[in-house]
């Protein structure tokens, strides 16, 4: 009885092996773009700053812009405002802003095109300096 028992079970086990589901594939499809979603890539910038002191380290992180002398196509140069008035300009990525009294200060950066035409990258801050 042993025996016809495990034939059985060995001829079950047999005859499912034929019969595997064929894995299923998942198909991408291509990411449609909208006219939100280009203008979000348009307006993507990230700035990172750390208060030392009365000094201020800032890197902007900016899709598509260069700020070197390249034969880039989209070169800027970045505007930064101190409590609303202008405080200075840089061709740099990363800079430090200096001298910045104490206190609770607002600023902002904005990347503009050479001729400080406005790109439509702003970003806004508090620092505070002790």
């Amino acid at each position: 009885m042993k025996k016809l028992c495990i034939i059985v079970v060995l001829f079950l086990l047999a005859g499912c092996r034929d019969d595997l589901p064929e894995p299923e594939t998942i198909q991408e499809t291509p990411a449609i773009e909208t006219a939100s979603s280009v203008a979000k890539k348009k307006t993507d910038m990230t700035v990172r700053h750390v208060v030392q002191g009365n000094q201020v380290y800032v890197e902007c992180i900016v899709p598509d812009i260069t700020f070197t002398n390249n034969n880039s196509a989209k070169k800027g140069k970045i505007v930064v405002s101190l409590d609303g008035k202008r405080f200075s300009e840089y061709n740099t990525a990363a800079f430090i802003m200096k001298g910045i009294p104490k206190g609770v200060h607002h600023l902002k950066v904005e990347i503009v095109k050479l001729n400080n035409e406005p790109l439509g990258m702003s970003k806004q801050f508090y620092v505070t300096i002790s």
